[in-house]
């Protein structure tokens, strides 16, 4: 099985990666969809964010719906353990800036289209657990990118290839970029895309 994994920034030679993939994921507002088949489009993953970061995302993803086929859309932050950490950093004194995971109007939605899932718990424990090892800030956590490529990471059997396009490794400062650029790229790699058989 060839997967491919498809972030928002720019890409080296997506149209070869993408006709080459068996399985396509995409993240957030899939700004490649164009130029990828909508049959081979398996998964979205979504950063569910409180209604302001979900509300865009959300509206992206219906004015793309055509591009996206029967994709399933995931909640790439676990309700349960994005609250627990929320009312844990609380605690700490800090964190009060962390959103609301539940399931907004906005997710509501989209689910009259698509099927929605969520991360689950237990992954979502264990990045956060190899994140804070390897440095990450309490208050940080890894971008819906990062939680795309663990998911599938866990999917990969032996002689399965995965490839990674449009990573730029840059935005949001509560993300930790230098990490996720260790874990994802080896350091001869080209700053945009990954190959990697398993």
């Amino acid at each position: 099985m060839h997967y491919l994994l498809v972030g928002n920034g720019p890409t080296k030679d997506l149209a070869r990666a993408s006709s080459a993939a068996d399985s396509i994921v995409q993240i957030n507002s899939c700004r490649h969809a164009e130029q990828m088949s909508a049959e081979k489009t398996q998964h979205v993953f979504i950063a569910n964010m409180g209604e302001t970061v979900s509300a865009p995302l959300c509206q992206a993803i219906k004015e793309r719906g055509a591009l996206l086929g029967e994709a399933t859309i995931i909640r790439g932050r676990n309700p349960v353990f994005y609250t627990s950490k929320r009312a844990y950093l609380q605690t700490k004194g800090g964190g009060t800036s962390l959103d609301d995971y539940q399931l907004t109007q906005s997710w509501r939605m989209l689910a009259k289209q698509w099927p929605i899932e969520s991360v689950s718990l237990l992954s979502s424990v264990r990045l956060e657990y190899q994140m804070l090892r390897l440095g990450m800030p309490q208050a940080a956590m890894p971008s819906t990118g990062m939680i795309a490529y663990d998911w599938l990471l866990r999917k990969l059997k032996p002689n399965d290839h995965l490839t990674v396009e449009g990573f730029t490794f840059e935005g949001w400062a509560g993300h930790p970029w230098e990490i996720e650029r260790d874990l994802i790229l080896p350091i001869e790699a080209p700053a945009a895309r990954l190959e990697l058989t398993i």
